[in-house]
């Protein structure tokens, strides 16, 4: 009865901010379209600023699903507005932990088992917690030491209700953006949260990605303890490490940050352009480092936000790096209809913009190189988007999108003096390399 409440309550309050935020766009869109009236740019801009500000106080509050919806809103810049992409980009994946005795009672459910009969002891205290689960320390009965991923109890009722009322509001936001076929996105946005859910999925994920970069030297994926592992708890090893972004511990131990960053990008130009299987949130939270024998680790956590992508895909998104990388704007071009982002009537009005863009980042002077500002080319990579008409950038192509920002930032987080499209260069080329060598190796 308690969660039958909670659910009601969750949908009035979600239901309540959807409705307004619906009902000054229709007002726009009635103006606009069957009264003819003009619509300013200003106008229009402030019910954008009014309703981004309202759904992201709605995703606070109500925490869970609705923050997971609004993070992946935030990177659809083919569909939203600016003001709002901005506006949500700002969530955090970071809540106070749910009270041990809740979460203790939800393990020994799932155990079936007092947690001492399971564990030589567990640590009450949260060593993290964010919107599906928080990470407790814990120690197996020969001595291993876990970190324990626990799913909330209530969260799979939580996104239930947000998802269903998403459900309802897709098909009437969609007249607004008639050339999108939002039902599909919101299709997408649905399997990614459910699969994000299944800790099993996930500690399969975590499995995966750790025997893929196992050959990497100093770069650490957590081993998976499957005995401990149910579809709402992740059993992995548990890192001693410092967070990746502690510039005083880094100075301390005699680190350069700019070695932290090389592992980082090796991680990830691994999984991205070779493995075609990587994490997907690669933000300061889910990446720690330590210093061995002098040398430099990283270790990287959290793999709900994992992207497979589809052999044929993975493919096509390797020749379009490769044509980026060598600043061909003609098969650049071609590389972005392969994947589906435009038909190919559209490849001659692209081509202008594309060479623009080349020229811009591509003819650079090392000073200039040195200088480059990250947060203005996602900016300019954003309004590239937005001069292409009836572009839908697909759900696949979204995430790597998001995972190159965040890395990015990142990277100007770690050292705003490095440049990171050029320390980056000769690991993706290299990466490319076998990428192409293991292609042509493969059985046709």
């Amino acid at each position: 009865m308690n969660k039958f409440f909670h659910g009601v309550l969750r949908t009035v309050l979600v239901a309540s901010t959807l409705l307004p935020i619906y009902l000054r766009y229709l007002w726009l869109w009635l103006r606009h379209e069957k009264l003819g009236w003009k619509v300013s740019a200003d106008q229009l801009n402030r019910v954008h600023r009014k309703s981004a500000a309202k759904f992201y106080r709605l995703a606070v509050r109500m925490r869970g699903g609705m923050i997971k919806v609004g993070q992946i809103i935030s990177t659809r810049v083919d569909i939203m507005p600016m003001i709002w992409t901005e506006e949500l980009s700002k969530l955090q994946d970071s809540v106070d932990p749910c009270p041990w005795p809740v979460i203790k009672a939800h393990m020994e459910s799932e155990y079936g088992r007092s947690i001492d009969d399971v564990f030589e002891s567990v640590d009450p205290e949260a060593v993290a917690a964010a919107s599906f689960g928080q990470v407790h320390r814990a120690v197996t009965k020969n001595g291993d030491e876990l970190a324990l991923k626990v799913r909330y109890p209530d969260i799979v009722m939580k996104l239930s209700v947000d998802l269903f009322l998403f459900g309802i509001a897709v098909p009437m936001f969609n007249i607004f953006v008639p050339k999108i076929k939002l039902k599909t996105v919101y299709a997408e946005m649905r399997q990614a949260l459910e699969a994000e859910l299944d800790y099993k999925d996930e500690a399969t994920n975590t499995a995966l990605i750790h025997d893929n970069l196992s050959d990497l030297p100093h770069i650490h994926v957590p081993k998976v303890f499957n005995e401990f592992t149910t579809s709402s708890i992740i059993a992995t090893e548990f890192f001693h490490g410092h967070k990746i972004t502690d510039k005083a511990r880094m100075k301390e131990l005699g680190v350069e940050p700019v070695e932290i960053l090389k592992l980082v990008l090796h991680a990830w130009t691994r999984m991205m352009y070779l493995d075609g299987v990587f994490q997907s949130d690669p933000h300061p939270g889910n990446l720690f480092f330590r210093v061995v024998d002098g040398t430099p680790e990283i270790c990287i956590i959290d793999f709900g936000q994992v992207k497979r992508l589809p052999p044929d895909f993975h493919n096509k998104l390797v020749n379009s790096v490769m044509a980026f990388m060598s600043r061909d704007a003609d098969k650049y071009g071609a590389s972005i209809v392969d994947m589906g982002l435009l038909s190919a009537s559209d490849v001659e009005s692209i081509q202008p913009m594309i060479q623009e863009f080349f020229d811009q980042y591509y003819d650079l002077t090392p000073a200039e190189a040195m200088k480059l500002d990250f947060d203005k080319i996602r900016a300019d990579v954003k309004e590239f988007i937005r001069r292409i008409d009836a572009i839908t950038v697909p759900n696949d192509l979204v995430l790597y999108g998001r995972t190159f920002s965040l890395l990015a930032g990142l990277a100007t987080s770690l050292d705003k003096n490095q440049n990171a499209l050029q320390l980056a260069k000769p690991i993706v080329m290299s990466t490319l390399a076998q990428a192409a060598l293991r292609s042509a190796a493969a059985p046709a």
